[in-house]
């Protein structure tokens, strides 16, 4: 996974992670995000813009699937 800074533009600086986040292998995290806590990130999904509490995202770009459902949940406590 790569969590990447950028430099210059309207997303300039790093991400912010939440606690109990799981970050899919190939994930990219892209300047500056907020990632929520309890967040679910898919593998090789691209984020690129902040991210709630609670959501499961993935894709490229990501878009969050599934939003403090029970799918969300299950899948957090799986990985813990």
């Amino acid at each position: 996974m790569t969590v990447g800074l950028k430099i210059g533009g309207k997303n300039e600086g790093v991400a912010t992670i939440g606690d109990n986040c799981v970050l899919g292998p190939g994930c990219k995290i892209l300047g500056k995000c907020n990632i929520g806590d309890n967040v679910f990130i898919g593998a090789n999904a691209v984020v690129t813009h902040d991210i709630e509490s609670g959501c499961v995202v993935g894709g490229i770009p990501a878009r969050v699937l599934n939003h403090n459902g029970v799918k969300a949940t299950e899948l957090v406590r799986q990985h813990k």
